[in-house]
């Protein structure tokens, strides 16, 4: 049987929560951390924006970037299935 540790997963489960609770404080829907942002195709990186700075927790000393990207759910047009 394989078992994961929990202590490796507990960091990115708690700043993946604190991420989501940030949404509220920022007044965005979507947020990401910058590991995540570095990831995305540089098409995807014009349309997201960096929001802050922050320490993710106490174990983990480097400051990481959060970004948004400003979905305008009104501009939204519903995808049409060419068949």
């Amino acid at each position: 049987d394989f078992k994961i540790d929990a202590s490796y997963l507990s960091p990115h489960v708690n700043f993946t929560e604190r991420l989501q609770e940030a949404t509220k404080m920022y007044m965005v829907p979507l947020l990401m951390s910058e590991p995540f942002y570095v990831m995305l195709s540089t098409k995807a990186k014009d349309r997201i924006r960096k929001i802050d700075v922050v320490k993710p927790s106490v174990s983990i000393d480097k400051p990481i970037g959060i970004y948004t990207f400003d979905v305008k759910e009104d501009h939204i047009e519903p995808s049409v299935d060419a068949e």
